[in-house]
């Protein structure tokens, strides 16, 4: 599916394409927000099942077997020749062990025939960056049976998960009105000494431009998929600009 590498006036250094769930209304506007001088992004929509929310054995079943249409959206925006692909939808991420999610990045890579980026290696590789702290507080959108998914991914990549905490939105649209108050209150739940570092998964979360503000209060980094998802797409390009405003990730790595 790869094309071949173009240059435009606007995107004179790369331009990245954003695959997102057709509900989720966060993650384009805080790519954009990342976004540096001579880079452009370009959003496309994948269908994804709807998810039952009122019966969780019916909830858990969904996530480990739904299928959105990903490679759909992937043919749709390759026609304007993109650099790397990030992609803006977690959960399916990270389901099984490291073993599983680097075989499915290697996927979608040798589909796209570009660097892509899924969310669960783009936040192993900025714990990485920033350490490799092995005890970290976990933040999500979601219910027991997902939050228990993420939690088995990371104790399988050596993580042991301190602390783990979903705010349980009752449904796509709604993950995206949670406010900053109810976002950090999710934080504070995290807040144990024996956490290293914060992690947030869940790309509709509206977190990105919060994380300043939450490492200050808590004194500990915070890897956010979304901030990772964009830092580590730029990395793969080469492009090594800061991210002011999006905390110790995105400005110091």
């Amino acid at each position: 599916m790869s094309t071949p590498l173009s240059f435009d006036s606007l995107a004179s250094r790369a331009k990245i394409a954003v695959i997102v769930p057709a509900t989720n209304t966060v993650v384009q506007p805080e790519m954009e927000a990342m976004r540096p001088p001579g880079v452009t992004n370009h959003v496309s929509r994948m269908l994804l099942p709807p998810r039952p929310y009122d019966d969780m054995q019916a909830y858990e079943q969904a996530l480990k077997t739904e299928k959105g249409q990903l490679e759909e959206a992937l043919t749709l925006v390759m026609p304007c020749e993109p650099h790397a692909v990030a992609h803006g939808h977690s959960i399916h991420s990270f389901r099984g062990d490291l073993h599983r999610a680097q075989a499915e990045e290697a996927r979608l890579q040798a589909l796209a025939g570009i660097p892509f980026v899924t969310p669960s290696i783009a936040v192993l590789e900025g714990l990485k960056a920033i350490g490799n702290p092995r005890r970290i507080g976990v933040l999500t959108p979601y219910w027991p049976p997902a939050d228990a998914i993420i939690a088995a991914f990371f104790t399988a990549c050596g993580f042991e998960v301190v602390a783990s905490h979903g705010l349980k939105s009752t449904g796509p649209i709604s993950v995206a009105q949670f406010t900053p108050d109810q976002i950090m209150q999710g934080f504070e739940g995290l807040d144990t000494p024996q956490v290293q570092a914060l992690v947030h998964v869940g790309t509709n979360l509206p977190v990105s431009a919060l994380t300043p503000a939450i490492e200050a209060h808590f004194g500990k980094p915070l890897i956010g998929v979304n901030v990772a998802t964009y830092w580590l797409a730029l990395r793969r390009l080469g492009l090594q600009d800061s991210l002011p405003g999006f905390g110790i990730l995105a400005e110091q790595h």
